[in-house]
């Protein structure tokens, strides 16, 4: 092996280290380590298909190929049998409870273990209609009386008896209430194209009805909506339409702004979270120095969000899966938003679900 070889397969180690599977299957081709080898580490960390696909794979003419068959039948089966029935029965416990979306996960993480997975994924399609229907009706009620409650702020504020129609007060707040007015309608049509992009027409039909709420003679958001509307399942409820808009009484709280000080004073206690949502107010009332404190803050919050990030991936390839998932947590916490984060959170729980079920003496 020459010493060019060895640096580019130095170079492949790091581009693949934290590929996961991706990586395994990299070294897997390299010779760096040998199928069996990669399948039990699969198997070690909770990915029992992968370790069952990765054993299949071997030859019979491999060294190995008795040792893989012996683990196959001895280990690994059994584990995805057993984890089997505990999605299968995990889905029906949840289901009963109506507990829907961790009822459609079980069912779908059940039907990922089995070889004839039409019937789980026949449920898994059940309880995910429910979710959707359980989403919307929430959300529907939610969003209409937050438009409510818009429409009638942008009407309240109307000069009172004894004071001139033009009074400066009155419609200096006019404005403000106008700017934030227009804001959430712009929210709000845009997060009705966001749904109809993503396939979610039920959603997208919700936010193009509240933008017609805020705005009824807008006629593209009347077409999003009849267009939505055709394809939602059929048997999905949507509400009947009313165009009566109920009084709804809104309490204004009062809010002491902070201040620029009281902003460092958070930074330099690694409050980071806390900083943000007070700088953001300061962003609101105009403050000149909110925007670089807020890039200084957001800087931080990604730095530390990528370094838990990192050590979760570490904790990982070390089979440390609690350790792991900790610190995929708190990478989730400074940045909710990110999805990679996201996703190796879910992941990080479903395998420490998994483990914690093949530890438990079958019933």
């Amino acid at each position: 092996m020459n010493f060019r070889f060895l640096i580019y397969i130095c170079f492949v180690l790091m581009v693949s280290g934290c590929a996961g599977k991706k990586g395994d299957d990299l070294r897997v081709s390299l010779g760096l380590v040998s199928a069996y080898e990669a399948a039990q580490k699969a198997f070690h960390q909770g990915l029992i298909m992968a370790s069952r696909e990765r054993l299949l794979t071997i030859n019979q003419d491999d060294e190995d190929y008795k040792k893989a068959q012996k683990f196959l039948k001895q280990e690994v089966e059994p584990a995805r049998l057993k984890l089997l029935r505990y999605y299968a029965q995990k889905g029906k416990t949840e289901e009963k409870n109506q507990n829907w979306a961790k009822a459609e996960e079980a069912y779908r993480m059940g039907a990922e273990l089995s070889q004839q997975p039409q019937a789980l994924i026949a449920y898994q399609k059940r309880m995910t209609f429910k979710v959707r229907q359980v989403r919307f009706n929430d959300l529907y009620e939610k969003k209409k009386a937050e438009d409510e409650a818009w429409l009638k702020s942008k009407q309240s504020y109307v000069p009172p008896k004894g004071l001139y129609g033009d009074d400066e007060a009155f419609a200096l707040a006019r404005v403000d209430i106008t700017k934030g007015f227009d804001l959430h309608s712009s929210q709000t049509w845009s997060l009705a194209q966001t749904y109809e992009k993503k396939n979610m027409p039920e959603l997208a039909w919700l936010y193009a009805d509240s933008y017609l709420r805020l705005s009824p003679a807008d006629k593209k958001a009347q077409d999003l909506k009849n267009a939505m509307k055709t394809a939602i399942p059929r048997t999905f409820r949507l509400p009947k339409e009313k165009t009566s808009v109920s009084k709804t009484k809104v309490t204004k709280v009062v809010e002491t702004p902070p201040d620029s000080k009281q902003v460092k004073a958070l930074m330099k206690q690694g409050k980071w979270l806390e900083a943000k949502f007070e700088v953001l107010k300061l962003r609101k009332e105009g403050n000149q120095e909110a925007d670089k404190l807020l890039e200084d803050i957001d800087k931080n919050i990604a730095e530390l969000a990528e370094d838990a990030y990192q050590k979760g991936n570490l904790a990982f390839r070390s089979e440390k899966i609690n350790d792991a998932v900790r610190f995929w947590q708190r990478a989730v916490g400074f940045k909710p938003n990110e999805q990679t984060y996201v996703d190796s959170l879910r992941r990080g729980k479903q395998i420490q679900e998994r483990l914690g079920a093949l530890k438990t003496e079958d019933k």
